[in-house]
């Protein structure tokens, strides 16, 4: 009787309804074991509790479904959502591409025809980076290369590891000389501002001011 009282409770916290006609059944039981009850009344009991619980079981096997359901749908939602912020990516890198030449030319005085998406082994690694150009300063007609990487939001760790792994691709290089690291997004984080200016990376966005935190003679 014990264990049945813990499955009324269990059945009643899941739903009453079902729990009360568990516990009728119970109580029934209770009085024809002890000789005060009509057993056909407990029989008829049972299969109303029966059918009840196999109602309860299609219920719960038709909630799994949905369940499911829900799950595969939202699993694909993500991998849209995952899709379109590549191609929003895209499109960012394709204005980068754009502007920052004729940005380079205006502000820091360095010509460079074109940007483009470049791979390099490092330590037997491929370091791929977003854009890549080669062009000269027009002042001094020195070469000057040039290291970008696209990103909608900038943060300061972004600064921080865009620089590290620029530096390692330029340790690679025979003369680099003279070159620029910029940072191209939509929106700049405080923390960004401040890792650019200690560590020599312009920031560029097309809608905010533009953090001049480097010069033509970087070198290493």
């Amino acid at each position: 009787m014990y264990y049945g009282v813990l499955l009324f409770i269990s059945i009643f916290n899941v739903n009453p309804q079902y729990g009360v006609l568990l516990g009728r059944t119970l109580f029934s039981l209770l009085k024809a074991s002890r000789g005060n009850g009509d057993l056909s009344d407990l029989r008829k009991k049972v299969e109303e509790l029966s059918i009840e619980l196999k109602d309860v079981k299609k219920i719960t096997s038709d909630l799994s479904e949905k369940i499911d359901k829900l799950a595969n749908s939202l699993s694909d939602l993500s991998k849209e959502v995952g899709k379109l912020g590549e191609v929003v990516g895209f499109m960012i890198e394709d204005v980068a591409r754009t502007m920052l030449p004729l940005w380079l030319g205006r502000y820091m005085g360095v010509k460079v025809d074109s940007l483009n998406r470049a791979f390099f082994e490092v330590d037997g690694k491929t370091v791929e980076v977003d854009l890549y150009g080669e062009g000269f300063d027009e002042r001094g007609l020195s070469k000057v290369i040039v290291i970008g990487e696209v990103k909608s939001r900038i943060h300061g760790v972004d600064v921080k590891i865009f620089h590290e792994k620029a530096l390692r691709l330029l340790r690679e290089f025979k003369n680099p000389s003279t070159y620029i690291l910029v940072l191209f997004g939509l929106y700049t984080h405080p923390t960004a501002e401040a890792e650019a200016l200690r560590r020599g990376v312009i920031i560029v966005t097309p809608y905010n001011s533009i953090q001049r935190a480097a010069k033509t003679n970087n070198t290493l």
